[in-house]
């Protein structure tokens, strides 16, 4: 795998989905997801862009660590309505990176 488009009809991403997938570069998470499970991103470590339509995450329903392991580089897309929100929750779940692209167009 190296570009992948979740389903739009997925609401969840369960336990290790992704775990340990090193040649995923392109990420999108479609706008109805609601729940991120525990380690479901750990270690994809090629992990270049990182795209969250979906505006229903929360500190309850992404799990710890869901997204550790994704390198500092990677680029991450967010809604500029939920920028701040997004930004401490993704950092709480194990994400380090600090390059955020922040998008009012519907992304």
């Amino acid at each position: 795998l190296k570009k992948v488009t979740i389903g739009a009809n997925v609401i969840t991403i369960g336990k290790n989905a992704f775990y340990g997938c090193k040649s995923l570069t392109e990420l999108v998470i479609p706008k109805n997801v609601k729940t991120i499970g525990k380690n479901a991103f750990y270690g994809c470590s090629a992990l270049q862009k990182l795209t969250i339509k979906t505006r229903k995450l929360t500190t309850k329903t992404v799990t710890k660590g869901a997204f550790k392991g994704i390198p500092k580089k990677c680029k991450v897309v967010i809604p500029l309505k939920l920028a701040d929100a997004y930004k401490s929750l993704l950092k709480a779940k194990g994400l380090k990176t600090t390059k955020y692209i922040v998008t009012s167009k519907k992304i």
